[in-house]
């Protein structure tokens, strides 16, 4: 009996490389690069423009995504405090339910370990003011926490 070989080889498709499924992938490609360099410039830019404005009737988020505006008279001004996240475990954050997640970034609506609710927009645990709303939390990271906490003491004074 004699052998027989068969040699099987790839044959370029018609069109060559620019044919439409080449194309195709080279848009989906294009579109994913360019999504996830929206995606992280976005993210650069939330992480800059979250601030912190206190008004003689109300205290505003100002932030891309999770920005609010809360009324004096539904922030618990007596319990505010200044914490270390990392000294305080009460206040560790349990699960992430709408926001994101970095390791020196934390924004959205979040739970803690006692169960609360929080809002939450940290860059620095060992800096990070508590302030506590009738329904929710708000942790908010800031370099002068005590300044901040006596303007709101005076303000709920008034």
């Amino acid at each position: 009996m004699e052998k027989i070989i068969y040699y099987n080889s790839m044959i370029e498709p018609k069109g060559g490389l620019f044919s439409a499924p080449v194309i195709i992938m080279i848009i989906i490609f294009a579109a994913i690069v360019i999504l996830m360099f929206v995606l992280t410039f976005g993210l650069i830019s939330a992480i800059r423009s979250t601030t912190l404005t206190l008004t003689d009737k109300e205290l505003i988020i100002k932030s891309s995504l999770y920005g609010r505006k809360i009324k004096l008279e539904n922030i618990r001004s007596n319990e505010i405090r200044a914490v270390n996240l990392d000294e305080s475990p009460e206040y560790a954050i349990s699960y992430r339910s709408n926001g994101m997640s970095l390791p020196n970034f934390k924004m959205g609506w979040m739970r803690l370990k006692n169960r609360e609710k929080a809002l939450v927009f940290i860059s620095d645990k060992s800096s990070v003011a508590v302030i506590p709303t009738k329904d929710f939390l708000v942790l908010f990271s800031m370099d002068n926490i005590d300044e901040f906490i006596n303007k709101m003491k005076a303000l709920y004074r008034r």
